[in-house]
């Protein structure tokens, strides 16, 4: 069964403007001295997010994506906006015109622009149609927690209530753009309710919902499923099946001398993803990778492994199955592969 992965970043730190690129350039060819430099610099928060440095300090490019796909058909996938960090009023839309440019590019573009300043924004999302007719959505990060030992990936750390994100947010509607919406359970309740409030702006939640310390805490389990509910209701509301081995939700996977076996995968992942598939509908629902972040935790062969495993065990069918691990991103996002 052919696959469309609907959440792959590409970049190349030595070409692209990203945090660690003067680093990089600089100390390339020294990769130890680049890791060491890199942890000494990086908040501790952001170190326990990524895991190990050595997977945001490589290159990702498409070549070395579908390498890494191995025995998985993977027919095309979507890039989601990848921390470019170009200058300037029309800085983001450096990353569209750089990925329409590749010999291999992906079948569509989820770009950056700021939903917080309308008068921004109305240029960027020019510039980025303008630059790609790959263009499908915008992300604009809103993961915020209450913890100082979490990382918080957006400033002011209330973004996602704000009048001003809500005005934008509905900007992307009156486009028919979509909007990557990546935020940690905590905040789901509030992302629920600006859903419903902005109907007309299709929303993809990005893994799940992001239940941070999972793992240590199976208490919390009630307050995510109850989030993810409350998303659910949203008919304008799609799921990323992903992102469930980020060292930040507690498995602990990219810590371990020896990657973990299938049935640890399985059984470290099914009862979520059956709950978002449950509550969304494979209609809504749809796999994704989440390479190269979750590389530090697993292969993408095991990790298809054990989506395949999990459905199978769930016993939906083959239509439901080529729905989630293309159709409904192939619809959602106006693909063709």
């Amino acid at each position: 069964m052919e696959i469309i992965d609907p959440h792959v970043h590409i970049w190349d730190p030595r070409r692209t403007p990203r945090e660690v690129t003067p680093l990089v350039r600089l100390f390339g060819r020294w990769p130890s001295l680049v890791e060491k430099l890199a942890r000494r610099a990086t908040p501790q928060p952001l170190v326990d997010f990524i895991g190990d440095p050595r997977y945001v300090l490589s290159a990702h490019m498409p070549d070395r994506f579908h390498a890494d796909t191995g025995h998985h058909s993977v027919a095309g996938y979507v890039h989601v906006e990848a921390g470019w960090k170009g200058r300037g009023r029309l800085g983001p839309v450096g990353e569209t015109r750089w990925l329409e440019h590749l010999a291999d590019p992906p079948l569509g573009i989820v770009a950056n622009a700021d939903l917080c300043n309308p008068a921004l924004l109305e240029a960027q999302l020019d510039a980025h149609a303008l630059s790609s007719g790959r263009l499908r959505g915008i992300r604009d990060i809103v993961a915020s927690h209450p913890s100082e030992s979490v990382h918080t990936w957006c400033d002011p750390a209330d973004r996602l209530v704000t009048d001003e994100f809500r005005t934008g947010l509905a900007a992307l509607g009156e486009r028919q753009l979509s909007f990557d919406l990546w935020c940690y359970s905590n905040q789901l309740q509030d992302a629920a309710r600006l859903a419903d409030d902005i109907p007309q702006t299709r929303i993809i939640l990005d893994h799940m919902g992001t239940p941070v310390g999972l793992a240590d805490n199976p208490g919390m389990v009630d307050d995510w499923y109850g989030g993810l509910a409350a998303m659910a209701e949203q008919r304008n509301v799609s799921l990323k099946l992903s992102g469930l081995l980020m060292p930040i939700v507690g498995f602990g996977f990219h810590l371990r001398p020896s990657p973990p076996s299938h049935d640890e995968l399985v059984d470290a992942m099914a009862p979520h993803i059956a709950k978002g598939i449950e509550l969304f509908g494979v209609d809504r629902c749809m796999f994704a990778g989440n390479f190269p972040i979750d590389k530090v935790s697993v292969s993408y062969e095991a990790l298809f492994d054990a989506y395949f495993a999990i459905v199978a065990d769930l016993g939906l069918g083959a239509e439901a199955t080529e729905k989630l691990f293309a159709g409904t991103a192939s619809s959602v996002y106006r693909l063709s592969a």
